[in-house]
């Protein structure tokens, strides 16, 4: 059974670059914000958290998987300023070792709360987890979430069944969008 859990690490690291390939960033972008509008409608609160925060990432589709002992979690964002301008792409790769079972797809958003979170994400610098606010699918009933190591995480409108949700914060990567190709 270790073997199956050493054998799905390649495929977390491997699940996504940064960055959409330069063909499907328009239609991307459309997802993030379709992404973001479900969180406005369906947590109270998440709007007036993102307009006094530093930026916010999106992220529409993360998938997460464990089989026995392996497994990870895998997705590909945007990153907005506080003004709501996309100035970046944001990845998370983690894979995991430990006791685990399902599979579930759900979106996320990242509230980064001042400008030395934002610097410290762009640089690479982040360090520890942090729980996310699970948002029951279009129940509306979830509330902001409190910030930690300067970041708020919100899950939501999740399909599939898997217990627990940690971000790993080193685990989320940038690239600017300057320096995609």
């Amino acid at each position: 059974m270790t073997a199956l859990a050493f054998a799905c690490v390649p495929l977390v690291s491997l699940g996504c670059n940064t960055a959409p390939k330069a063909e499907s960033r328009a239609t991307f972008a459309l997802e993030a914000q379709a992404a973001q509008q479900w969180f406005d409608t369906n947590v109270t609160g998440v709007g007036a958290q993102i307009k006094g925060a530093a930026g916010y990432i999106v992220f529409p589709d993360v998938g997460q998987f464990g089989i026995i002992f392996g497994g990870g979690t895998f997705g590909r964002g945007a990153v907005y300023d506080k003004t709501g301008t996309q100035v970046g792409w944001a990845a998370i790769n983690r894979a995991s070792i430990g006791l685990q079972l399902g599979v579930q797809g759900f979106k996320m958003l990242m509230v980064l709360q001042d400008d030395k979170t934002v610097a410290d994400f762009k640089e690479g610098a982040w360090r520890g987890d942090v729980a996310a606010t699970a948002v029951a699918a279009n129940s509306g009933a979830a509330a902001s979430a409190q910030f930690k190591e300067g970041v708020a995480v919100y899950v939501g409108d999740q399909a599939g069944l898997m217990a627990g949700m940690s971000i790993a914060l080193a685990h989320v990567r940038y690239k600017n969008l300057n320096d995609v190709e």
